[in-house]
């Protein structure tokens, strides 16, 4: 059953549906769909109106297109299901800003087409500089497995390689990377952190959450606030 207030509008999906004492025609009706609430007193609908991007309506086919007039935009979903925004509050554009500006994107399908970008990259960079690279993904590889140090020294001999994960937690480098921060097999792992290791207790090249600060140390933070301003407003238009 549709139900009504005293207030304008639904501010969510997933709240009663609200309308306003005074008529207020909907611009768009979608109907015929199977809408998910998340609202334990009701959970499912039919069909939606919404008026100058907020909701006026929550309810079954039949209550909710009574609301439509002839200038009523109405779309017939045909049974698909409809879910309420799902809203990231955490996120870095700023930082993530200036890797894309930056940075050498890692989100590629084998390990051989990074190891080319990473390639390109170093062929343009001064020598000892640290070639970085972010957004790499294992998951999405065809590979079957991590990057190892063994395949970014191949890629990239003469400089300190780090890429960072795409869920932010692990880092991948080279042999020169692990040279310069004092890192061997001999290393133990620090509280909240973790070096990697193969069956045999050599290190792969792979750090984890906390163990990779000595080597974000060693990085040159050369940003300006103007990177930071170009960052930001790639990321809004991406």
């Amino acid at each position: 059953m549709i139900e009504t207030s005293r207030r304008s509008f639904l501010v969510t999906l997933g709240a009663f549906t609200l309308l306003p004492l005074q008529r207020v025609e909907p611009d768009l009706v979608l109907h015929n769909g199977n809408f998910w609430t998340v609202e334990p007193h009701n959970p499912r609908a039919q069909a939606v109106a919404i008026s100058d991007g907020r909701f006026l309506a929550v309810g079954s086919n039949d209550e909710v297109l009574h609301l439509a007039s002839f200038r009523s935009r109405k779309i017939d979903l045909g049974g698909k299901t409809v879910l309420p925004g799902f809203i990231d509050a955490h996120a870095h554009p700023a930082s993530s800003g200036r890797s894309h500006l930056r940075n050498v994107d890692c989100d590629l399908r084998s390990i051989k087409a990074i190891q080319e970008a990473l390639r390109e990259r170093a062929a343009k960079t001064a020598p000892g500089q640290w070639v970085l690279g972010f957004k790499y993904d294992d998951t999405k590889t065809s590979d079957g497995r991590r990057l190892v140090f063994k395949d970014l020294d191949e890629a990239v001999p003469d400089h300190p390689v780090l890429i960072t994960h795409r869920g932010g937690h692990e880092r991948f480098v080279n042999s020169i990377a692990l040279k310069l921060a004092g890192i061997d097999d001999t290393i133990t792992d620090p509280p909240s952190g973790k070096y990697d290791r193969d069956s045999s207790g050599h290190l792969t090249g792979r750090i984890i959450e906390r163990a990779g600060a000595s080597l974000q140390k060693l990085i040159p933070s050369t940003y300006t606030r103007d990177d930071y301003r170009e960052g930001v407003k790639f990321i809004s238009k991406a």
